[in-house]
């Protein structure tokens, strides 16, 4: 029996609908007593709920995020605000991250900017570095491309702990990326001080559009979830 799972579409919207993202987004939504989100403690503020990569037959990549991190103003916490982090993508499959999609939110439109990334900055807690590194793009050099973007917040259905969360949706060329080697792609986020983040891998192109007409046994799929790997 020949099977294949794929999103059909990602409507760029504001809203992380789990049908549209199913099979390409990596979840870790629930927070902990005492509010522990791992790899540290902060509630729902904290939060990283879930992280979506889809690459679909066109070369567009899409990408995903919902948290309840506000991505806007950040979190404000012992007198000081912590920032969200970029959004990193290993498109050489050596788990070095390769670019960074660095975002503002003003009047809840997103902008985005893509960079070519020589250096990253770490999570302020040096107990969180390796663990929930990358945090944001250091050095390196912009790179000219056209995003689609879209954010939205509210109280979703798909937030088991309830209160409010922050989503960011949006895509690229995938030939924006000049480093892509044809494998695998990865994506991470996480925010400043690393209490919580989300990895999601997608296989090689050639394997996305087999899954996608069917082509290929249930035995193969090679869909790769990575929540943890410290």
């Amino acid at each position: 029996m020949m099977i294949g799972t794929t999103a059909s579409a990602i409507t760029v919207d504001g809203n992380f609908d789990l049908t549209d993202w199913n099979g390409y987004y990596a979840s870790d939504d629930g927070v902990g007593p005492g509010g522990f989100v791992g790899p540290a403690y902060g509630g729902q503020k904290f939060d990283a709920e879930y992280l979506g990569l889809y690459l679909d037959n066109t070369g567009t990549l899409y990408f995903g995020l919902q948290t309840g991190f506000n991505l806007e103003s950040g979190v404000t916490t012992g007198g000081y605000t912590y920032g969200p982090g970029d959004l990193a993508l290993d498109v050489t499959g050596d788990g070095n991250y390769d670019y960074a999609i660095r975002f503002a939110i003003s009047g809840g439109v997103p902008t985005y900017t893509l960079y070519d990334v020589s250096t990253w900055q770490s999570v302020m807690y040096n107990q969180f570095i390796n663990i929930s590194d990358p945090y944001r793009y250091a050095t390196g050099s912009s790179v000219p491309t056209t995003f689609t973007g879209a954010y939205g917040t509210g109280v979703f259905s798909n937030n088991v702990d309830g209160g409010t969360s922050y989503v960011l949706e949006g895509s690229l060329a995938l030939n924006s990326l000049a480093s892509y080697n044809g494998g695998a792609l990865t994506i991470h986020w996480t925010m400043e001080c690393g209490n919580d983040y989300l990895n999601k891998t997608i296989p090689e192109p050639s394997t996305i559009f087999l899954l996608g007409s069917g082509l290929i046994g249930c035995g193969a799929l090679g869909f790769i979830r990575r929540r943890r790997s410290a």
